[in-house]
């Protein structure tokens, strides 16, 4: 009893495991298409997940594996601009999750990278945070730096309307501004006032000040929050007058020298900045000049310094063999074996023996058998029929699990280019060749033994 229950559990477990077995492989297969459909539907997301359970499935499938690493590098770029929109919209947290996730996806992009540092910093200037460094006594420099500040900006003044209706000289409009918007007004000792007209009607104050300076042909710029500099509005004056800003910008998809200098020389043919310094090891540019200048040069830089279009290129190298024969289904006999049942007797009589015998003219009697052989005497031929023979058939062979071990996977290396660069993929292997040759002591020729 207890053998039988071994036997039976035995031949359980064994039935299990042969349906397993094509079971998986249809499982691999429907996750498969299921993939292909949500790839046409372009949704990469969900296809990069189909196929991951479907490679999982069937690791040794190249078709699944070269599908699986495609799709690695288009899901990702689909979290990365699905993470974009949601910066666009102000959700930074879900923001970074989607570029972590993408960078989860696929640790070879770059982009997924740069924009986990720049969300990351924006929650960072957002909260108010700041790098985590070690405290140390502020020293020399650092008080310097902290008296230096900033460019000095103007303090906000009334923005209602005003008419205003003037002619006298200039210093005398600039005084009278002042004193409507609340501010103090200085004067370069070189300025050389003279008498304007000026009629303005519903402007605000800050745009009174600008249609002055651009009349009386002057500009200002602020001393303090609440006081500004007035001076003629040449070169020199502005040169020796104007505030000078000093920034430092650090591009992140530049990858050539040549694309910095273009950047560069940009920048001083529409921004006309010349006091601009490129940093190719860094890929960084320091620019010095007006805040204006600055922030034109800053929003110039943002455009231009756009992240380019990438392309993944897996390449299989593999070795198969040509003599292959796959069997799958059924295979058929292909001969068939007839002779003569062994031990058969034949008779020409209706007697009951298992004898045949026959009678000659002296009264003696003949039998014939058939022996194990197969062979018969000739006079018993005529009394063979349908049951005295035997046909032996080949047994069919059905084979119903197709698998191929032909094929070898050599290599499998990928290449990622950035449009417009040239990108290049060597396949194979170094082997190492020895040289070397020898001299003999007293004249000779050279010989090269290898």
């Amino acid at each position: 009893m207890k053998k039988t229950l071994i036997r039976t559990a035995a031949a359980v477990a064994l039935l299990i495991f042969l349906v397993a077995l094509p079971a998986a492989a249809d499982k691999a297969k429907s996750l498969f298409n299921q993939a292909k459909d949500a790839e046409a539907r372009q949704n990469y997301e969900a296809a990069y997940d189909l196929y991951k359970q479907a490679y999982d499935l069937k690791p040794k499938d190249l078709a699944y594996r070269a599908a699986y690493e495609r799709l690695r590098f288009l899901a990702a770029a689909s979290m990365v601009h699905k993470g974009q929109l949601l910066r666009d919209a102000g959700k930074l947290d879900e923001a970074l999750a989607e570029f972590k996730k993408a960078a989860e996806t696929d640790p070879s992009s770059f982009i997924a990278q740069q924009e986990i540092r720049r969300t990351q910093k924006m929650i960072d200037e957002a909260a108010g945070a700041q790098p985590q460094t070690q405290k140390r006594p502020p020293g020399q420099l650092d008080r310097m730096l902290a008296a230096a500040g900033g460019p000095v900006e103007l303090a906000p003044i009334s923005t209602v309307p005003i008419t205003l209706k003037l002619t006298e000289d200039t210093k005398v409009i600039y005084e009278t501004v002042g004193k409507l918007a609340g501010i103090n007004v200085l004067f370069d000792p070189d300025y050389t006032s003279r008498r304007i007209r000026i009629e303005l009607n519903g402007v605000t104050l800050d745009q009174a000040l600008e249609i002055v300076a651009l009349q009386s042909k002057t500009f200002w710029r602020p001393v303090t929050p609440n006081t500004i500099f007035v001076a003629s509005d040449t070169p020199v004056k502005r040169k020796e007058v104007e505030q000078s800003v000093i920034k430092t910008f650090y591009l992140s998809n530049v990858s050539t020298p040549q694309e910095l200098q273009d950047m560069v020389n940009a920048m001083r043919q529409i921004l006309e900045i010349a006091r601009i310094q490129q940093l190719p090891t860094q890929n960084a540019i320091v620019i010095r000049g007006t805040p204006d200048q600055i922030a034109l040069a800053q929003k110039l830089i943002g455009d231009l310094d756009k992240s380019k279009s990438e392309v993944i290129v897996d390449v299989a190298i593999m070795q198969i063999s040509r003599d292959r024969a796959h069997t799958y289904g059924i295979n058929p006999p292909t001969s068939a074996t007839v002779q003569l049942q062994p031990n058969i007797n034949t008779t020409n009589n209706t007697n009951t023996t298992n004898s045949n015998t026959q009678t000659n003219q002296n009264g003696t009697s003949n039998t014939s058998t058939a022996g194990s052989n197969g062979s018969i005497n000739l006079n018993a031929l005529s009394s063979l029929n349908a049951t005295d023979f035997q046909v032996t058939i080949p047994a069919a062979t059905a084979t119903l699990l197709f698998s191929d071990s032909n094929t070898k996977l050599i290599q499998n290396p990928q290449i990622r280019a950035i449009d417009g660069q040239k990108a290049t993929l060597k396949i194979g292997e170094r082997v190492p060749v020895a040289t070397g040759s020898f001299q003999p002591g007293i004249g000779g020729v050279g010989i090269n033994p290898l």
